[in-house]
């Protein structure tokens, strides 16, 4: 299977850094399974406090109106899942927020043969 990676380098390095940042397109697994700890793992503090927030009203909603513990369940899977494919997306807009240029967009298998196929379209020697 062929995955998308966008690539972010270090802003005061330019497009040569070293070590870019290659994030996969699409859905974050981590961020499905952990939410606001994945966000507040990120340093993205802002987003963390909007998910817990969400979660907090989506909480209160449910139990004030007094839902089953099925619909309950329904709700906090789809909140997951829109936080899973929202992830890396927010991750991206934080990394450039940050100062970081977003450099392109590689695609490969896995995450090494990414990094190595765009240090090969930049030119760079192999060690």
């Amino acid at each position: 299977m062929v995955r998308v990676y966008i690539v972010h380098v270090a802003p005061d390095v330019g497009l040569n850094d070293p070590a870019p940042i290659l994030l996969k397109d699409g859905f974050s697994f981590l961020a499905f399974l952990f939410t606001a700890l994945w966000a507040l793992w990120h340093r993205m503090w802002f987003v963390g406090a909007l998910i817990f927030g969400g979660w907090i009203l989506l909480e209160a909603a449910l139990a004030l109106s007094g839902a089953p513990d099925e619909l309950r369940l329904i709700v906090s899977l789809a909140f997951s899942i829109i936080v899973g494919f929202g992830g890396n997306d927010w991750l991206s807009a934080a990394l450039v927020k940050r100062g970081y240029v977003l450099a392109g967009v590689v695609v490969a298998p896995r995450s090494e043969s990414a990094l190595r196929r765009w240090f090969d379209l930049r030119g760079f020697a192999r060690a």
